[in-house]
């Protein structure tokens, strides 16, 4: 799972300044669905591309995708849903030779870095969208009222 923190939080906080707590948290769970949204997609389409030319594939991985926005406390992740996605952290890092009790051995995975790199590339388009979505997200809140 991929997990972002708000670095600027003051820029995001003089956005919603004026609002009352639920509105506040309103705002900026849409902010934080819209980043974690772009990790979402760059990691399904990291992982279509490396895994093209493997032949059979069951699609349980690519089906997995999902994110959430936390209920109580402020924040979002970006990963996979169970069972369907059980085996993303070993196709994304790879294992080591694996041997079984009896000695046999079961080979090894290199790793194809899939979600890494979604989380290296898109770290900063996702803090500004974090900003944008927030942005929106109280304009919209102002225009009601």
């Amino acid at each position: 799972m991929i997990q972002a923190s708000v670095i600027d939080k003051d820029s995001i906080l003089y956005l919603v300044r004026n609002f009352e707590d639920f509105e506040k948290d309103k705002a900026i769970k849409s902010g934080l669905r819209s980043a974690v949204n772009l990790f979402r997609v760059k990691g399904r389409r990291n992982l279509r591309v490396r895994l093209l030319h493997h032949g059979k594939q069951t699609n349980h991985l690519m089906n997995s995708f999902t994110n959430r926005v936390k209920r109580n406390k402020l924040g979002a992740l970006a990963g996979f849903d169970r069972p369907g996605g059980n085996h993303s952290h070993l196709v994304d890092r790879g294992t080591k030779r694996r041997y079984t009790k009896s000695g046999a051995y079961r080979g090894i995975m290199p790793g194809n870095q899939f979600w890494t790199d979604a989380e290296h590339t898109e770290g900063n388009r996702a803090m500004q969208a974090v900003y944008e979505g927030t942005q929106k997200a109280v304009q919209r809140i102002n225009s009601r009222r």
